[in-house]
């Protein structure tokens, strides 16, 4: 793979991821100019702390086999030409863009939205960004007509790329559970 530049590829990933968040968050502003009825008054709920460390790991195991699926659908970029990295990028751009309008529309401060976003959010998008830059690239990854001979390599490398995921979105994840998941509380 000479002459391939992985920081233009990770450069184009994290720039369709924030495209699609800057779509997602005009969308709510777009929403939120539409003269719609009131909703009705929402009810209070009393959010009570953790009781059991279980519920801490449920929602670790929730978020990492949810994280761990974008990231691998990421990589069916390689089999798709890009499109399905595209696709997936763009989506979950739009839906953190959603995310963030919703709860700037609600009343968030810039301060708790970082508070709650930046702990796990760094290491977790950074994640989905390199996964993006292999995506990406589509066929010339697995396909490196260079070096036909080097499956085995080849193979080392994809198996890399997805260990390296894995283990940043483990990490990502304890983060969001346990620290994020308290600070929101």
């Amino acid at each position: 793979m000479v002459g391939y530049n992985w920081m233009v590829a990770f450069a184009v990933s994290c720039l369709v991821l924030l495209s699609g968040m800057a779509m997602g968050h005009a969308f709510v502003k777009w929403i939120d100019t539409l003269p719609l009825s009131p909703l009705p008054e929402a009810v209070p709920v009393e959010v009570t702390g953790r009781t059991d460390d279980r519920a801490g790991w449920q929602l670790f195991a929730f978020i990492l086999r949810n994280n761990f699926a974008v990231y691998v659908l990421l990589l069916f970029g390689l089999v798709s030409a890009g499109s399905v990295t595209f696709v997936i990028l763009l989506g979950n751009g739009i839906a953190i863009g959603q995310v963030i309008g919703f709860a700037r529309l609600a009343g968030m401060s810039n301060d708790t939205l970082i508070d709650l976003l930046l702990p796990h959010g760094v290491l977790e998008l950074g994640t989905l960004c390199v996964a993006g830059a292999v995506g990406l690239q589509g066929f010339r990854f697995v396909l490196d007509l260079s070096n036909l001979g080097s499956g085995t390599l080849k193979s080392l490398r994809l198996g890399l790329v997805l260990g390296f995921g894995l283990c940043a979105l483990t990490v990502a994840a304890v983060v969001e559970a346990f620290v994020t998941a308290e600070l929101a509380g």
